[in-house]
């Protein structure tokens, strides 16, 4: 639409999120400078808006703000990223003098209206609501050697940097100051920092977390000597409509706290002090030792592979979470966001309630946030800020806190759709349920407790009552009996049924006339390469193309997925991505984020609908991707690349795709690094790249990843070097496993590994899938003698099992990943209990689907929407699905196709 004035008229362009508003017959403006940013409240936003735009019309300056209220209230969320957060309204002055200009007008304009403070910004003066950074106004989107677009910066010499959001003022130092005559802002030091005094009395010895509603921070009480948690609410960060922000929800959990003390001060932290501090809110309250459930029950997971390690554990844990939900009930307190979060586990296993900013009583009004999967279905129906709900929905969360004390799992679901089809919650919950005590003594002891408090109707919930009558008398034979109503599916018909529903919804949601995207993405998606393997459409057309090739020797899907209807959208998606790569930049070379998935699922295509000209267009992709470069691995760099080459060489026999990987590999080689802890491939720390210094030992970024592309390569090449340092490889992996009652589990690095962390991974890109994957291929190719390789895949094997309560349904980090390394085993070593292992791990993850317009489908790896991409999303679930029905080798390994000298 137009805005009329009486020059030439301001284009007024509503987008999804902001709303631009640029002067007509302006020059084109700046592609980078000094920008102002005016923060605002839902209730101020107006204000600010209408102040603001007298100011920037008379002076012809381009600008956009948040279009709505609720997008101001997302700007405002606590949750929202810290260098982001608060800038409801951005200016794009044309020089630097209107930037100076404008700074001062629009500070008279807005001053004394409420705002958040803009953390990645310096303040124009001392409460000024305006605040400035230097950074892009419209600059090049340019793909980064990450696989993602993004805006960048030109330095003075002409060269791309990146535009930095950080939570704090961080200039480029070319960038100079725009108010010379102000003092410099002060420098973010990198050195260790100082001990804060707080409130003249806490002195802060280190942050537990910071996010955009404050920081969190261990602290020591100078008076008394005790350590002490302080937590901070900074001023307007999550405002609404009401007037409320976090300072109000800080305040109510203090006076919580002291109303809970006094009856049972065992159960909540001690309050030590409320006070305020330069605008901010800080609660300090006595620091309570232990850790979090959820991270209590991830420890354990990954030491004793069980979320309690006996039954004596189990049985003190779900009584006292049944007396903590009852200590509140009891104050005529509702908590509204009981979770795993929100409970503390000291070392002698007491359990303490902690973050009460949400509760309050009965019908008073509040802010009633809470967290997925905990949260009951009248709870999600109401608005953020309502009555208080009756502590009847405390029982919902009550029963899922139980179920993720016992397993590990969070029982989040997508949303079916549309909403008239959709199923119960508690139908959903049961069925999960079910398959988690099919092999636990422990969730079965507890299936009726979970399934009572879990009831969709709040009415048919059981009481606190009844559970403590069951925790009571409960061991009897009969209270362990599964309800009837609740038989589990018949896994065969669901993995058909999800197969079909996938492919066809694959078929039904390409966008064939989008000239940017073939399907929709996430927002994070939507920034990376649109024909690439990751989040892009190669995934889809690498899934269909093997749909497409097993047609009629073990596959036949009924209507609308016929043959011709499948061909049609594989040529469709093919030459849809085959066209849109030519208009985009040079490619990085990695099989993910890079090109050469591309050229993969390309070749692949062409082979399944026989297409000369498509497999041409392939062959010239794979032949311009780069063997060398300063990212060895597979989902970026040198290793996917040649990866790729030696599909190619299997499938065409054209030699220069062999000589093209063992180029690559000789390449690798020589950008070995060897440590006392084995043989690496690290990313240089001054290639720009968010993985600059990784030093990984995963499949995906490190040595498990090139150590499996230099085994196919000696393999295909017969060079006994490239083998040796495969085998290097194995031995540099072994070292560093992890092995107990979990199965053998992976440091993410090699810094990890040396502080002895106990973060470990299990999930293809950086864990146990990821070695497993390598590791029982190294043992196959050497003979299958070495006793330390095969028992590590075994292990590697438990730990992937033992994560099938927790894991997403994803490629990279979650199900199906894992379960194709089990196929793995299971065909290389002859195990078939390892393919029982695999059928296990996709009922866990049929268990996580979503109905979408009557389709069955596997959802992304956040449980939110459905997908199409390959390792986050569904043609990766696809492919391991299709890989269960009808054989052949595992999707991204060159272990098909004939093998030519």
């Amino acid at each position: 639409m137009i805005a009329r004035s009486a020059q030439q008229p301001w284009s007024v362009e509503p987008g999804e999120f902001w709303c631009h508003v640029v002067p007509g017959g302006a020059a084109v403006g700046r592609a980078q400078g000094w920008k102002l940013h005016l923060p605002a409240t839902p209730l101020s936003a107006p204000l600010v808006l209408a102040r603001s735009a007298e100011v920037l019309v008379a002076h012809r300056a381009a600008f956009k703000f948040a279009g709505s209220p609720a997008k101001v209230a997302a700007l405002v969320s606590g949750r929202f990223a810290r260098g982001g957060g608060g800038k409801f309204l951005t200016v794009y002055p044309a020089d630097d003098e209107q930037f100076r200009r404008l700074a001062e007008e629009l500070h008279r304009a807005t001053e004394g209206l409420p705002g958040p403070a803009v953390l990645s910004d310096r303040r124009y003066r001392p409460d000024s609501q305006v605040f400035y950074r230097y950074g892009v106004f419209k600059g090049v989107r340019e793909l980064t050697a990450d696989g993602s677009f993004a805006a960048r910066l030109t330095d003075p010499e002409g060269r791309p940097v990146a535009d930095e959001r950080n939570a704090w003022f961080s200039p480029p130092d070319w960038a100079g100051d725009p108010f010379p005559d102000r003092p410099a802002a002060p420098a973010r030091s990198t050195a260790t920092a100082k001990p804060v005094l707080l409130g003249d009395r806490f002195l802060v010895r280190g942050a537990i977390q910071h996010s955009n509603k404050g920081g969190v921070f261990r602290a020591e009480d100078t008076r008394t000597g005790a350590q002490v948690v302080v937590k901070q609410a900074r001023p307007h960060v999550g405002a609404g409509p009401e007037g409320l922000d976090v300072r109000d929800l800080l305040r109510r959990e203090a006076a919580l706290l002291e109303r809970f003390g006094r009856v049972r001060p065992d159960r909540v932290p001690g309050l030590v002090e409320v006070f305020e501090q330069q605008g901010s809110v800080f609660l300090a309250t006595a620091s309570v030792p232990g850790a979090t459930l959820r991270r209590t029950v991830a420890e354990r997971l990954a030491r004793d592979g069980s979320g309690c390690p006996d039954d004596r554990t189990a049985e003190s844990l779900v009584r006292q979470l049944v007396e903590l939900v009852a200590t509140a009930h009891e104050l005529d307190v509702t908590l509204h966001d009981f979770n795993p979060n929100n409970v503390m586990v000291a070392p002698d296993g007491r359990l303490v309630l902690i973050d009460l900013e949400m509760a309050a009583r009965e019908g008073e009004r509040w802010v009633l946030g809470a967290t997925p999967g905990y949260t009951a279905p009248e709870l999600r129906a109401v608005d953020q800020v309502a009555p208080a709900l009756p502590p009847d929905v405390d029982l919902y969360a009550l029963g899922a806190t139980v179920l993720h004390a016992l397993t590990g799992a969070d029982p989040v679901f997508a949303e079916d759709l549309p909403r008239d089809t959709a199923r119960p919650d508690e139908r959903r919950l049961a069925d999960l349920v079910h398959l988690l005590a099919r092999d636990d003594a422990r969730v079965r002891r507890f299936v009726p407790l979970i399934l009572g408090l879990t009831r969709d109707a709040p009415e048919n919930r059981w009481t606190l009552d009844r559970a403590r009558e069951f925790l009571d008398g409960g061991r009897a034979a009969d209270t362990c009996r599964l309800p009837e109503e609740y038989e589990h599916p018949d896994p065969v018909a669901t993995r058909a049924r999800l197969l079909h529903d996938g492919i066809a919804h694959l078929l039904a949601t390409m966008r064939r006339y989008d000239p940017e995207r073939l399907w929709a993405s996430d927002s994070f998606g939507e920034t990376c390469d649109p024909v690439a393997l990751q989040h892009g459409s190669a995934g889809g057309v690498a899934v269909l193309a093997r749909a497409l090739g097993h047609w009629g020797a073990g596959l036949g899907l009924p209507a609308p997925v016929t043959r011709d209807a499948l061909a049609e959208g594989l040529r469709t998606a093919a030459r849809w991505t085959a066209r849109r790569q030519e208009t985009l930049p040079s490619p990085v070379p990695g099989l993910h984020f890079g090109r050469a998935g591309t050229a993969w699922a390309l070749l692949d295509a062409a082979r399944a609908l026989d297409d000369t000209a498509l497999a041409e267009r392939a062959r010239a992709l794979a032949l311009g991707l780069p063997v060398h470069g300063p990212n060895p691995d597979v989902c970026h760099g040198v290793a996917g690349s040649g990866l790729t080459q030696l599909h190619f060489w299997r499938t065409t026999g054209d030699p220069r795709f062999l000589d093209r990987a063992a180029e690559a590999a000789d390449g690798l080689l020589a950008a070995a690094r060897r440590t006392p802890e084995g043989i690496f491939w690290p990313v240089p720390e001054d290639f720009g790249s968010a993985l600059a210094g990784a030093w990984h030992y995963g499949f995906a970024h490190g040595v498990a990843g090139v150590g499996t592309f230099l085994l196919l390569a000696a393999e295909a090449t017969g060079d006994e070097r490239f083998l040796d340092a495969a085998t290097e490889a194995g031995a540099g992996l072994a070292a560093a496993a992890r092995s107990g009652p979990a199965g053998a589990l992976w440091p993410v690095d090699r810094a990890r590994h040396l502080s002895g962390s106990p973060e470990l991974a299990r999930h293809w890109c950086s864990g146990s899938s990821g070695v497993g994957t390598f590791l029982v291929r190294l043992w196959s190719a050497t003979g299958a003698s070495d006793r330390l390789v095969r028992d590590l895949v075994d292990g590697a094997a438990r730990a992937v099992r033992a994560g099938r309560a927790t894991d997403s349904p994803a490629t990279c980090h979650g199900l199906a990943g894992n379960a194709e390394f089990l196929l793995d085993v299971a065909v290389l070593t002859g195990d078939e209990s390892h393919r029982a292992g695999a059928e296990l791990l996709v009922e866990h993850l049929a268990a996580q689907a979503v109905l979408r317009d009557g389709r069955l489908l596997v959802p992304d790896e956040n449980r939110r929407t459905v997908l199409a991409e390959y390792a986050t999303g569904l043609a990766g679930s696809l492919s391991l699905l299709l890989r269960l029905r009808c054989g052949g080798p595992r999707a991204g390994l060159p272990e098909d196709g004939p093998a030519h000298p």
